[in-house]
């Protein structure tokens, strides 16, 4: 069996993008890096404090939730990636405040809850 046959035969090899996906020695030290706060934090404010402190942030894209660059509001990861399951820091954590975002399940997750400003 050919390469070849292996994609439909037809045209070249499709190339992994290199933009999107972390080569694995990337993926160790992002984790690394991340999965302490993860497992440290005390709130889900204080989560998002913390991942604010290091340039992230945490968002819901199509219904999970992930972290994401605080300055492009690129994903990053996904709790899966890092280790974690959202029941597991909702039991720890209580359920995070959310604000949705446009028709997609989008959301960011509050730091704090918003108060009404009566000015």
């Amino acid at each position: 069996m050919s390469i070849q046959e292996n994609v439909g035969g037809k045209g070249p090899i499709p190339a992994r993008k290199s933009t999107t996906e972390l080569d694995c020695e990337s993926a160790a030290l992002l984790r690394a890096a991340i999965r302490p706060i993860f497992d440290s934090a005390a709130s889900w404010g204080n989560l998002a404090d913390l991942l604010t402190q290091k340039g992230y942030r945490l968002a819901f894209r199509q219904g999970i939730l992930c972290v994401t660059d605080r300055t492009t509001d690129e994903r990053v990861c996904g709790l899966r990636f890092l280790g974690f399951e959202f029941r597991e820091l909702v039991r720890r954590m209580g359920r995070p405040i959310v604000v949705a975002r446009g028709s997609e399940a989008d959301g960011d997750v509050l730091a704090a809850r918003p108060t009404q400003n009566d000015t």
